[in-house]
This record gives C-alpha cells, structure tokens and sequence, in this order.
C-alpha cells in the first residue's frame, strides 16, 4: 500500500485509519536460503525501525500462523521506504539452507546422488530438499504453503536468499548464474556439541575437544574415539559426525573451514531417522522413543545430511547410552542454544542436553570471533535474482533488509563469557570484527570490514 503525503497526514491526525484505507492484497517479497541466519531475520523484521519502518501503530508484525525465531517458514508485515513512498509490504520466508536458496533464486535444481540400504532407499538421484522451496499464499490468509509456480502473480523464483557464504563458492556457479550480491550483512558463527548421553562413560566424558586436524579426519569417516581424546584406553568406542546435506551453509562453511574440500563426500551418522519417497532425510518422532536410538542404532546416512540445523540439534539430545559412539554435531548458534536446552517433552521422552565443544581448544564465544581467535564462522550475504534492479519492490525490500540487519547489528550487545554460560550472537556486526577473510576460505587475518 502506498501512502501520499495527504493520505500520510490525515492517518497522524486519526481522520483515517491504516485499515481503513489498507488494499486487497500488498506486495509480496519472496525470500529463502539460510537457516542459520533466520533468527537474526527474525530480531530485525520484527524490531520497528530496522527492516521496517517504525511510527505505524501494529507494524511490523507476522502475519503467518508461525511466530518464533527459530520458524523455517514466517512472513513479515511492515512498511519500507520505496521510490520515496511508503509501502505496506510482506516479506514471505522459506528457509531452506543457503545453497538450497541460491539454487532457488538461479531458477536451478540441485540434485543429489544417494543409496541407503539399511533405510531403503533405492540408489537414484534426487532432489535437494527445499528447492524449490514452499510459501505460505497471502490468498489463504498466510495459512496454506504452495510453491511459487502455485501462487497466482508470484515470480517464476524467489526474489532474495540469505547464504552464509558467497555465490563464489556455491553449488550454483556465479560463471553461468551471476545473481546480485548485495554484500556482507554480517559474521555468522558456528559450534560443535556433542551428543546427549544419559549414562556417561569415560570415552564420551574424555571427548573436550575437536581440533582442525581431528574434524577434517572425522568428517570423512568415523575414527577411533583415541584419535579425539588421546587416552589409548578409548580405541573401543568411535566419534562420528551428525551434520548437514549439500544445500547447507553450515555446512560449506565447515568444509571450508575443516580445509576438507567443499565438494568432497562426506560420511554422516544419525539417530532414529528414515528416507521419505523423495530421497528427504528426515527424524522419526511419531512415538514415545523419540529420543532414545531404535533398533537401527545410529545410521550412516554417506554424504547425505539433514536440511535444517534444528534436526541436527534434535539428534544431539538423543540418548546415545551404551552405543559406543560419541555423535558430534556442527550447528549455527541458535540451534545448538535449542539442543543444549532440552524440552521437557524430549527429557520425558528419554533425551537431554547436548554439551557444548571447543574448536581448537577455544569455545565458541562474541569476542573469540571477534578478535580472531575462534575461526568457524562464514561471511553472510544477501543475494537477489539475476538482473534484479535496486528500483524494483525486491531491490527496495533488499535495500531495507540489508538496512534491518546491519541496524540489528548495531543494536546486539556483545556478550561476555562464551557459548558455555551466556547466549552468543547469531550474527555478529562486520564493523565491530578486528580481523576479516577475503575469501570464504581460509584463517581469519587481522583487518577490518
């Protein structure tokens, strides 16, 4: 809804109300991509002022049935600045892992190669979940999802997606698919946990540490708990990773970080998980087991992985008593937060809390990134279709999206202590870092945004 200065003037003195002069339907901005920054959306879209305009009475606000900063699928409205006038606008969301969304907004698919005979899953190529992604249709009343190609007036593609890497580095070629990159938002971190145990043995509580050298071992193939803890006596247990498929940020980050190959296969473990019809991996919570292995034991699930960070904190408060495994997970900071803090319905259901690890002996903390002493962490971006033009209602959204996020960096205190004992930022502020990367890759030198 655009608003004239008259129009403008007559709502501030109370002769017309917002609703009262509010059109059929407002503009629909539609973005994807990462889930590891949806939190850090989520603090900016809904505090006025930053991604929306403050001064308008009940805006911005969510409109989906869906509120939490943890939701995969949320829509904002809110009013933005566009061509000099002031429009009502809904931001539609569909987080779906920063790869899975530049794929989407390249107007690709991604495709992945899998086989699990133990899980039935017959060996094919299959498509990345989430790509393409589902939104919910303003014509429902923001209460039914549907792709876009479903939704009459929507664009063939999503406008915008979140990545927490650049497009340089992607699945989806910047050579063949160069789509507008509007810069670095902000310094996305990341953890690892190790998962819950009930009934702690020696190998699971000697596991305090991962390094470089031991994850770039780990994520190629389970090692000797030994390896890890260099106590001898734990040669007859095994640490294996629980982490992310190919459409994952997190997980290109941690590649690139791991210095293991961003296109190297993997080989990733899971707890009580089953293979839809379309090659999905997806967690088996229908029963009141949940939260203790089933019959399979923990699974190998090759180079396929998880779409979203909160199944991967789910696996981590699984009981893994007695499996002679220590599971470890790497997760963006709101979701490890969720999996250090169990539910009271997966402590009934025979979980707890996963436990935080140092990376090279530093835990994740504000100030440990900051100053270059933590190293895992990405660069995120925000990233619009080909061609977009800074003058559409995507280039003007993407504009007060970039403004929302840097403006809620601004605003985020820097906490003291670390993961441990204090909640961390999820996105951390470029301008308050004392070192940068160049590249996606590669150890944090010492230089400024």
């Amino acid at each position: 809804m655009k608003i004239n200065k008259l129009t403008s003037t007559l709502v501030a003195l109370g002769v017309l109300s917002l609703a009262g002069v509010a059109q059929a339907s407002n503009p629909v901005i539609y973005i994807t991509g990462s889930t590891a920054a949806r939190a850090f959306f989520y603090n900016a879209a809904k505090t006025p002022g930053q991604t929306f305009l403050s001064g308008f009475a009940g805006y911005p606000k969510v409109v989906s049935p869906t509120d939490s900063s943890g939701a995969n699928q949320i829509v904002y409205e809110g009013y933005i600045n566009s061509g000099g006038t002031t429009n009502l606008v809904d931001i539609d969301c569909s987080w779906t892992g920063s790869e899975a969304g530049i794929a989407s907004v390249a107007g690709q698919g991604l495709h992945q190669t899998l086989a699990n005979s133990t899980l039935g899953l017959a060996s094919g190529s299959y498509n990345l979940p989430g790509v393409p992604p589902t939104f919910y249709t303003q014509s429902s009343g923001w209460q039914m999802t549907a792709a876009l190609s479903a939704i009459p007036g929507a664009p063939s593609v999503p406008d915008l997606a979140m990545a927490d890497t650049s497009q340089t580095v992607s699945q989806t070629p910047k050579s063949l698919y160069p789509l507008v990159d509007y810069g670095v938002v902000g310094i996305i971190p990341f953890t690892f946990m190790k998962g819950f145990e009930k009934t702690a043995d020696a190998t699971w509580s000697n596991v305090v540490n991962i390094t470089t050298a031991q994850i770039n071992q780990l994520i190629g193939s389970p090692q000797k708990a030994s390896f890890v803890t260099g106590v001898s006596t734990d040669s007859s247990e095994s640490v294996a990773v629980c982490g992310r498929n190919i459409g994952s940020g997190t997980r290109a980050n941690g590649l690139l970080n791991f210095q293991y190959g961003i296109n190297t296969p993997v080989d990733q473990f899971a707890y009580r998980v089953f293979y839809t019809a379309g090659g999905v991996l997806s967690e088996d919570t229908t029963n009141a087991l949940a939260y203790t292995p089933d019959a399979n034991g923990l699974v190998e699930v090759f180079n396929d992985g998880f779409d979203s960070g909160g199944n991967v904190a789910k696996e981590m408060n699984i009981d893994g008593t007695g499996q002679g495994v220590v599971l470890v997970g790497y997760l963006g900071v709101s979701d490890a937060f969720a999996a250090q803090t169990a539910t009271s319905g997966q402590i009934t259901a025979g979980g707890g809390n996963a436990t935080y690890l140092p990376f090279n002996g530093v835990y994740e903390s504000d100030n440990a990134v900051i100053n270059g002493s933590y190293s895992y962490w990405g660069q995120e971006h925000l990233l619009g279709v080909t061609g977009q033009s800074p003058t559409s209602q995507a280039g003007y959204a993407a504009t007060a999206i970039v403004n929302g996020l840097l403006a809620n960096e601004v605003a985020a205190s820097v906490a003291s202590g670390d993961i441990r004992t204090v909640a961390q930022t999820a996105v951390l502020a470029k301008t308050r870092m004392q070192v940068k990367r160049n590249l996606d890759s590669g150890f944090p030198q010492v230089g400024t945004y």
